[in-house]
């Protein structure tokens, strides 16, 4: 799923757990362009989670989670990484 952005208004995990039920993930890998605090301390407590930037990215989590997570940012990076 490629979305314009995931940063959250609070580090609070539950808003999270929420925001990856709206997207049908109850387990992801969340990829972003830049890691957002509040995004990485709610992400702590939920062991199916995963929160990278772009550039720590690899096939291994790529492969590992039943969802992706992406922001059009972190796509463009990426791109440009594995040309």
């Amino acid at each position: 799923v490629v979305v314009e952005s995931v940063a959250l208004d609070a580090p609070k995990t539950r808003l999270l757990a929420q925001r990856l039920k709206g997207f049908g993930a109850e387990s992801a890998l969340v990829i972003t362009d830049a890691m957002d605090e509040n995004l990485w301390l709610s992400s702590r407590n939920l062991h199916n989670v995963l929160v990278l930037e772009a550039h720590e990215a690899d096939p291994v989590s790529l492969v590992r989670y039943p969802r992706v997570i992406m922001t059009r940012a972190a796509v463009a990076k990426i791109e440009e990484m594995w040309q």
